[in-house]
């Protein structure tokens, strides 16, 4: 019984070895895993958050900026003012993150000459 207790790994161990390998992952799968998924469960509950307190549909309207967060139809304005700052901010940068990586792992598999090659200065011309 006593191997089978040393078999099971605990908790924090799991996490702590979790942690220690991120860096087994690519650039992009680990941008998505460790930077975009915290973004996107931080907007994601700010979003619930908004739209049970103001109603989903002008929720969505304030986060789109098609309703404005000052809109009398809005009936907490300072989470409307969140969701529509995160809106206007994190969703397009975090969508322009991951073409940027994407768009830099296509040009780096693409790529056969170094750049540091490329422009090396000779001291003999």
């Amino acid at each position: 019984m006593g191997d089978a207790a040393a078999a099971v790994e605990s908790l924090t161990a799991r996490l702590r070895r979790y942690w220690r390998s991120r860096g087994r992952y690519g650039r992009l799968r680990y941008w998505l895993l460790f930077r975009g998924l915290p973004l996107g469960v931080v907007f994601g509950v700010l979003y619930v958050a908004d739209g049970w307190v103001n109603g989903w549909v002008i929720s969505y309207e304030v986060m789109l900026a098609i309703r404005s967060p000052a809109d009398p139809a809005v009936r907490v304005g300072a989470l409307a003012w969140l969701l529509s700052l995160s809106g206007w901010l994190v969703a397009p940068g975090v969508a322009g993150a991951v073409a940027g990586y994407v768009i830099s792992a296509g040009i780096d598999a693409r790529r056969r000459t170094r750049f540091d090659v490329l422009f090396t200065e000779d001291d003999d011309e």
